[in-house]
């Protein structure tokens, strides 16, 4: 298990998630404030395989925050997930390919992450 809690980061703001539900291979935090909902959900399964396929191990991450109505804003979501898939004996590679992503996001002071959400690819 992680843990109790997570704390995560938004802007300069620490969040403190709760762990409010945990089945065999999946877990869910939880934080609720006077603005906003913030759910993280981590799943864990296994991905069949197939005639040209090995199975494969996989790992989810979802961040849900939801922006509660104000005024005339209705209420939305804004979610974040990764998947990551890996041969069951291959964990070091695949951490390796996250890291480098998580690094270019952090290097380009979020540029990057600003033009993928401005539709650039």
């Amino acid at each position: 298990m992680i843990g109790n809690t997570i704390t995560i980061t938004v802007g300069v703001t620490a969040k403190v998630l709760t762990l409010i539900n945990q089945d065999a291979y999946a877990s869910e935090y939880m934080l609720k404030d006077s603005a906003s909902e913030f759910r993280l959900r981590i799943r864990h399964s296994k991905t069949k395989a197939t005639a040209t396929r090995v199975a494969m191990d996989r790992h989810n991450v979802e961040l849900i925050e939801t922006v509660y109505a104000a005024g005339d804003v209705p209420e939305f979501d804004r979610k974040f997930y990764w998947v990551i898939e890996n041969k069951p004996d291959d964990l070091t590679s695949s951490v390796a390919n996250v890291d480098a992503m998580a690094d270019k996001a952090i290097a380009s002071s979020n540029a990057f992450l600003t033009q993928l959400v401005n539709w650039e690819s």
